[in-house]
């Protein structure tokens, strides 16, 4: 009996580590560090957020942006900011690599701002991204150039950043292949993927060229098939914005 007990005890311990590891697995394919993690300082300190989600940065003609998701402002805000407008409620919105916390991304101005843009308003997934201007850059990390070919039906692309569980380490990189796209939304199949993905809002999705496609927003059900597919929002609607800047 008692070295049953073992053998089970020994049994447990593995089903322990494989289930671990199978939680924790992700792409093979490598990247150039890109991600990053937003800390957003509200006027309200309460509200303060140290490490919030996902973000990054790219590149349009000369300029450099920051971008994240605009549906993080309906996860944490006071009661009061019920538009896209940040005065008198967020002080400042910086980002950061996770494993290299003092390469801060200090940003300007919010360019999306809009006082007439509930943040109730489902059509905020729509428009999944908030575009800032930088003030100062301290990061290593790679501006995204978007790509302007559209995607074919199972084509890899992946997705860079972290989960709400991860507080270290460098970026994770995670893999689906394109279906289909619904509106401003592109639905993937997924292929190595985390158990959660809460925390990936607003990390970016880009192709293997490593070319932006998306920005992680949320899921969108497939009318022809009744399906859930994980949805990142497309940047369709982010570029025209930058090139009438």
């Amino acid at each position: 009996m008692q070295f049953s007990n073992k053998r089970l005890y020994l049994f447990f311990l593995l089903l322990l580590s494989t289930t671990g590891y199978a939680q924790d697995q992700e792409s093979k394919e490598t990247f150039a560090d890109i991600a990053l993690s937003n800390r957003i300082d509200f006027v309200d300190s309460k509200f303060d957020q140290p490490r919030f989600s996902c973000g990054f940065l790219i590149k349009y003609k000369a300029d450099t942006f920051a971008v994240t998701a605009k549906h993080l402002l309906k996860i944490i805000k006071p009661a009061e900011m019920k538009t896209l407008w940040f005065e008198n409620y967020i002080k400042s919105w910086v980002l950061y690599p996770l494993d290299k916390k003092d390469q801060v991304v200090t940003t300007d101005n919010l360019l999306n701002e809009d006082k007439s843009k509930s943040l109730s308003d489902n059509a905020t997934y729509q428009q999944d991204w908030l575009l800032f201007s930088i003030k100062n850059n301290h990061s290593k990390v790679k501006p995204l150039e978007i790509r302007t070919t559209p995607l074919t039906p199972g084509e890899k692309v992946y997705v860079l950043g972290w989960t709400r569980k991860m507080e270290e380490g460098s970026q994770r990189v995670y893999e689906f292949e394109y279906y289909k796209s619904i509106g401003s939304r592109i639905l993937l199949k997924d292929v190595i993927v985390p158990q959660q993905f809460g925390g990936l809002s607003g990390a970016p999705v880009i192709d293997r060229q490593g070319l932006l496609i998306g920005i992680v927003s949320g899921a969108t059900v497939d009318p022809e098939t009744n399906k859930k597919y994980f949805s990142p929002c497309s940047t369709d609607d982010l570029l025209k914005f930058i090139a009438n800047l």
